[in-house]
Order: C-alpha cells, then sequence, then structure tokens
C-alpha cells in the first residue's frame, strides 16, 4: 500500500481548498488526503468520512497521479432536467414576483409557457434546484416614510450618547403603548395535525378585553404598565403611568417617552401635567412606524406566550398575561434577542413601484 506525504505548500493549499468549497465531495476528497497526510490508516479515514475503502483508495490514486485539480473536478452534474437553463431563469423570474400560491399553480404554469410536464412531487424537486422555497410574504406599512424613519434613529441614538456623556443629567428612555388582549378572540393560529383532523378552538364574543398600558426600558429591560379590566386607555390612565415611572425612580432627572400617535396623549390633562413636571418629554415616532416601536415586539411576544390558546375564563387569560408580563426574566435570553435596538427600515428601492406612486 502507497505511503502518502504531502510537502507544507500541498497543506496550505488543499486547507485553503476545503474553506472555500461548497460542495460536499471536493470536501471529502480534500479532506481525506489531509487526513492520510497526518498518519491515519485507510480503515480509520473511510470511517471517518462514512465512504468504503475502495471509494477512498480511488480518491488517493487520483491525486497521486493526476494532481488537486483534477481531484477536484466532479464529472458527474447530475440530471440536467427538462428546462434549458433560460427557461430556468425565466421561472425563477416568475417566482419572484410572488404570484405562486402553490406548487400545483406552477406545474400549470410549466406546461402552458414550456410545454413541459411536470408530477406535483417532481415539480417541489425543481423548486428546491432552482433555490425556491415556500415562505410567508413580508407586510410593511407602505404609508411610512422611510427617510423620517432613519431620521428618527438617528435622533434616537444621538439623544442615548448624549445621556451617556459625563455631567449628563440622570435619564431613562421607555417606548410606550397599548395592549389590548380580548377573551376568547383571535385564537385561531396555525399548528401541526393529523391528515384529515380537525382541532376546535372556543371562540367568545369579544366583549371582555384586558386594556394593557406599558413602557418598556430598553437600557436595563425594565417593564411596567397598568392593566385595567374596566376602564379604557385615557388621557388620565396615561398620567397615571408617568406618575408609576416617578415613584419607581425618583432619582431620575430626564424621562424620554417614545409614543405613537394615539390621541390621548395630547389631551390637555397630560399637557397641563408635563408642564407641572418638566423631566418628563414625549417623543412621537413617525406615522405608520409600528417597526420603531420596541414595545411592539413584547406585545408579539405576550400573544404567542399567553393568549395563543383557549382560556376557559376572562379571569384565566388575565393569569396567563401575568405570568408573562410578571416574570419576564424567566424569558431573558429570548427577550435579549428580541428586544435588540435593531430597527429594520424598509428601503425606498425595496417598496414596490405601485405603493411608491400611491404614497
Amino acid at each position: 500500500m502507497k505511503t502518502l506525504h504531502l510537502n507544507a505548500a500541498q497543506r496550505q493549499d488543499l486547507r485553503r481548498r476545503c474553506k472555500q468549497t461548497l460542495d460536499k465531495r471536493i470536501y471529502q476528497r480534500l479532506t481525506a488526503v489531509l487526513l492520510i497526510d497526518t498518519g491515519k490508516t485507510r480503515a480509520e479515514v473511510a470511517d471517518l468520512l462514512h465512504v468504503s475503502l475502495r471509494q477512498l483508495a480511488n480518491w488517493l490514486r487520483i491525486f497521486r497521479n493526476q494532481g488537486v485539480e483534477v481531484l477536484c473536478t466532479l464529472y458527474y452534474k447530475g440530471d440536467p432536467g427538462k428546462l434549458t437553463p433560460a427557461q430556468v431563469e425565466q421561472l425563477k423570474q416568475q417566482i419572484s414576483t410572488g404570484c405562486f400560491r402553490n406548487a400545483n399553480q406552477i406545474r400549470r404554469w410549466l406546461e402552458e409557457t414550456f410545454q413541459v410536464q411536470y408530477a406535483a412531487s417532481g415539480v417541489k424537486d425543481l423548486l428546491r434546484r432552482v433555490g425556491a422555497s415556500y415562505h410567508k410574504v413580508t407586510g410593511f406599512l407602505w404609508k411610512a416614510n422611510p427617510k423620517k424613519q432613519r431620521e428618527f434613529v438617528a435622533k434616537y441614538r444621538r439623544q442615548q450618547r448624549v445621556a451617556g456623556q459625563p455631567g449628563a443629567p440622570r435619564t431613562r428612555f421607555y417606548f410606550v403603548d397599548a395592549c389590548h388582549p380580548i377573551w376568547g378572540l383571535d385564537l385561531v393560529y396555525s399548528c401541526w395535525l393529523l391528515v384529515g383532523q380537525r382541532l376546535l378552538v372556543g371562540m367568545g364574543s369579544g366583549r371582555k378585553r384586558l386594556n394593557i398600558l406599558g413602557a418598556y426600558c430598553p437600557d436595563d429591560h425594565e417593564y411596567l404598565d397598568l392593566r385595567l379590566t374596566r376602564d379604557n386607555i385615557n388621557g388620565e390612565q396615561f398620567v397615571n403611568l408617568l406618575r408609576l415611572l416617578r415613584a419607581t425612580h425618583p432619582e431620575v432627572q430626564k424621562f424620554v417617552l417614545y409614543v405613537d400617535g394615539a390621541r390621548y396623549y395630547g389631551k390637555p390633562v397630560v399637557q397641563e401635567w408635563l408642564k407641572r413636571h418638566p423631566e418628563f418629554h414625549l417623543e412621537p415616532l413617525p406615522t405608520y412606524s409600528p417597526n420603531l416601536n420596541l414595545i411592539e415586539r413584547l406585545w408579539k411576544f405576550l400573544k404567542q406566550k399567553a393568549l395563543s390558546r383557549w382560556h376557559k375564563t376572562f379571569a384565566a387569560m388575565q393569569q396567563a398575561v401575568s405570568d408573562v408580563l410578571d416574570h419576564l426574566d424567566a424569558y431573558r435570553e429570548e427577550l435579549s434577542r428580541l428586544m435588540a435596538e435593531h430597527f429594520h427600515i424598509v428601503a425606498e428601492a425595496e417598496i414596490p413601484v405601485e405603493y411608491r406612486e400611491v404614497a
């Protein structure tokens, strides 16, 4: 059995090729040569790479007699399929428009456009080969102004930098918003079921709801709120939340609250209270911009953890909400990723032309 020894330049070249290749078959061949060079037996290498001794011997023979370029050449390219490269590109362009809701629509389109017939399973295999996948579209608020959103994020970063400078007043930042869980509603969700099975979930009348006015601080992940079962969120309740923030942090010299366009922020009772407490500053978010309000992510998290299941009573739903909002520390690892201060803003170039024309 012939031995194999690489020089330093060969080892470096093979390692570089291993890092750069995206083909598992080429990676196996290069790794086999490198492992043999380290002194491992052919049986050990074949076992590590899950190949036969005969296959391994063939790779080593090719490398020894013809070199690394031939070793990295794959002669089997797979089934070329029924479509030409130009037809594949045309298919990919059509897929990118989002016009296909299921594989059967694509099967009919292929037959009508190229007179090529595929079975349902064949279409799915074809889609995987051309790099297509089945997933949800990304919704966006087309009335939002990306420029104003970027300006807000820049201002937010600037305010944080100023607050962190020596001698700056002690400042806390909060994102404020309301959430309204309704008992027995919004219970239709997706889940895996057996073929032909129906899972019934009870739905109520929607007459009982919990009104939550919350404030989230990204600096230390503090969350405070008011929960109301009889009263609606209004100017008086917002003032009560401000009082709660003031009582919780008497040492703070400046509160910056980021709020949306809800009317109660401009009510006379709110404006009068702010005049008496100049340490509070309301910063309006750009219109149609829930993507900039961090607490919106918390509401989605709450729905996922507490509200996407049936609760026998309104009190049970309230308890489920409390189990989440009153124990956010238990979800700290999940929330640290979810609540990261990264704001996704849709670029103007990504917005379809028809939406830009209307906006």
